[in-house]
C-alpha cells in the first residue's frame, strides 16, 4: 500500500524519537554511577560503621600533614554528589561516593584482638600509631567518628583498622582501603558519553590547517517538522548518512577512553600540544554533549611494539589526559565524502533566479520566472518559454550528478569547458567550474576554490544534451 506523505513524516519523526530516546538512555546510563556490587559479607563479618549516606555532613582524610576534605551538595537534578574541598573540578560520580562509603558503611572481616589496650598491643606495629590514613567524618546530629587505617597484613590483602571509642583490632579488605586513600587525581571525571549516530545534533571537526567539518540538524526542506542531520560547513545543505557516520566514526569510538591523567592542572599547555590543538571536537545529542581538544601524538613501547597515544583533555578543563591514538586516528584527515549526500551542489529551485550554464557548443541563460504566492515557476532557456515539470526534471540531474571520488588539490589553470552559475535570490552565488581531468573525468572548483573531488563525465553530458534539447 503506498503510504501518504503525513505517514512517511510520521514514521520518519517515530524514528528520531526512538533513537533520541535510545541517546538519552545511554548517556543517563553513562553519568549516573554503575551499581556497586557488594561483596558477600564474610563469615564473623562485623558492621564497624552503620549509617546512611544522608547522614554526612563532611568526611575529612588526614595523611601525615597532608589534609583534604569532601563535601556533599545537591546538583541541578537534585542528585546527591560529593565535591573535593577547594577545587571546582567534576568528579566521577562513582569513584567519588566509593571513597566516602566506608565513612556510612563498613565492614570488618576479621577481629584481631577485641580489646588492645588490655592485650597490650603496639599499635605502631599495625601502622597505627600513627594511623596511616586518619578518617573523620561528621554526621548531621553533630556526631564525630573516627576512622584509623592502618598498614596492610603480610599477605598484603587486608589492611588493619581501629574505630574511636571501640577496642577492637580490625581488617578490611585491600579494595576497601584503596578506595579511602583515592587521591584526587583517580575520582576526576574523565566519562565520555555513548556515541549514537541516529541521536546527533551536532558535530564539529576542527583539525588544524585543514577546513573545518560541521554537522547540524535543520528542519527538513520537504517534510514540515522533520529535522534532518545536514553539513553546514564546508558544503552547506548535504545530507549525513548516520549509517555512515556510525560505521566510519563512532564504531571506532567504542575503543576511546581518556587513559592515565598527565597532568592535573599543568602550566603550560604547549607542553602536551594542547596551546595550539591539533584537533577540536564537538559532540552534541539530546542527552549531553562533549567537547575536546587533542593535542600531540607521542610513543611507548608496550610489549615489544611501538604504541601511539595522543595528550587530550576537556575544552573547558585543565587537566591532561592520554589516550590510544588509533580509536581516534579517523578524525584526522576525515573523509567528509563517506559521511555526506555525494552531490557536487544541492541548491533548492526554489531559491535560485536564474542559472548560466557555458560550454564550448553555446551557452545557455536559463530565468526561473517564480510565480508569486506558488511554488510553481515559468522558466525558459535563452528566452524560450519551457514546461515547469519537464524543466525541473531536468534541473534534477545536475543537482544530483555526483562527486565521484577524491584527488590531491590544485588550482585548475586556463578556461574550464563548462562553468555553471547560480545567481541566488538571498544568498551568495554559487559557481561551478568543470576541468578536463581524464578521458572519463572532470576536475570540479567550486566557487574558485582548489579542486579537490571528480565527477563522470557522462553524467554531465547527459545534463547537458537534455538541456539542449529543451533551449
Amino acid at each position: 500500500m503506498k503510504k501518504t506523505k503525513k505517514e512517511i513524516v510520521s514514521l520518519l519523526v517515530a524514528v528520531v524519537v526512538v533513537a533520541s530516546m535510545m541517546g538519552a538512555l545511554f548517556w543517563q546510563r553513562s553519568r549516573e554511577p554503575e551499581p556497586q556490587e557488594e561483596a558477600p559479607t564474610p563469615t564473623g563479618a562485623v558492621q564497624i560503621v552503620q549509617r546512611t549516606e544522608a547522614e554526612l555532613v563532611s568526611v575529612t582524610f588526614k595523611r601525615q600533614d597532608r589534609v583534604h576534605v569532601m563535601l556533599p551538595f545537591v546538583d541541578e537534578n537534585d542528585r546527591r554528589e560529593w565535591m573535593w574541598e577547594g577545587v571546582d573540578y567534576i568528579l566521577d560520580t562513582a569513584n567519588a561516593r566509593n571513597k566516602i562509603r566506608g565513612a556510612f558503611s563498613l565492614f570488618s572481616n576479621q577481629v584481631v584482638h577485641e580489646d588492645v589496650a588490655e592485650a597490650g598491643i603496639d599499635l605502631a606495629d599495625f601502622g597505627l600509631d600513627p594511623p596511616y590514613l586518619t578518617i573523620t567524618v561528621v554526621y548531621d546530629d553533630v556526631t564525630t567518628t573516627n576512622i584509623y587505617l592502618g598498614g596492610p597484613t603480610i599477605d598484603l590483602g587486608w589492611h588493619f583498622v581501629m574505630i574511636e571509642g571501640d577496642p577492637r583490632l580490625h581488617t578490611i579488605t585491600r579494595p576497601l582501603a584503596d578506595r579511602f586513600m583515592f587521591g584526587l587525581e583517580d575520582i576526576i571525571d574523565r566519562r565520555l558519553p555513548h556515541w549514537h549516530a541516529e541521536s546527533t545534533e551536532y558535530m564539529l571537526v576542527a583539525q588544524r590547517d585543514r577546513e573545518i567539518i560541521e554537522f547540524g540538524m535543520e528542519e527538513h526542506h520537504e517534510f514540515e517538522d522533520f529535522m534532518w542531520l545536514v553539513m553546514q560547513q564546508p558544503f552547506p545543505g548535504r545530507e549525513v548518512h548516520t549509517m555512515a557516520l556510525e560505521h566510519h566514526l563512532f564504531d571506532h569510538f567504542g575503543a576511546f577512553a581518556l587513559g592515565d591523567l598527565v597532568n592535573l592542572h599543568p602550566t603550560n599547555f604547549a607542553d602536551y600540544g594542547l596551546a595550539d590543538p591539533s584537533l577540536e571536537f564537538i559532540y552534541r545529542a539530546p542527552h549531553g554533549e562533549i567537547h575536546l581538544l587533542f593535542g600531540d601524538i607521542f610513543f611507548r613501547e608496550i610489549n615489544g611494539n611501538e604504541v601511539a597515544f595522543i595528550y587530550v583533555k576537556f575544552a573547558d578543563r585543565p587537566h591532561v589526559f592520554e589516550a590510544l591514538y588509533e580509536p581516534v586516528s579517523f578524525l584526522f584527515d576525515m573523509n567528509i565524502l563517506r559521511f555526506i549526500e555525494r552531490f557536487i551542489a544541492i541548491v533548492n529551485i526554489q531559491d535560485v533566479e536564474r542559472m548560466e550554464v557555458l560550454t564550448p557548443s553555446g551557452d545557455f541563460d536559463i530565468h526561473i520566472n517564480h510565480i508569486e504566492d506558488t511554488t510553481d515557476i515559468a522558466p525558459t532557456i535563452n528566452d524560450n518559454p519551457v514546461d515547469d515539470s519537464e524543466f525541473r526534471m531536468v534541473y534534477r540531474l545536475i543537482i544530483g550528478i555526483g562527486m565521484d571520488g577524491e584527488i590531491e588539490p590544485f588550482m585548475p589553470q586556463g578556461v574550464a569547458l563548462y562553468t555553471i552559475r547560480y545567481f541566488m535570490i538571498d544568498d551568495d552565488d554559487i559557481e561551478l567550474r568543470l576541468f578536463n581531468y581524464n578521458d572519463n573525468f572532470f576536475a570540479v572548483s567550486v566557487n574558485g576554490e582548489d579542486a579537490w573531488f571528480i565527477t563522470n563525465r557522462r553524467n554531465f553530458d547527459m545534463f547537458i544534451g537534455r538541456l539542449a534539447e529543451m533551449g
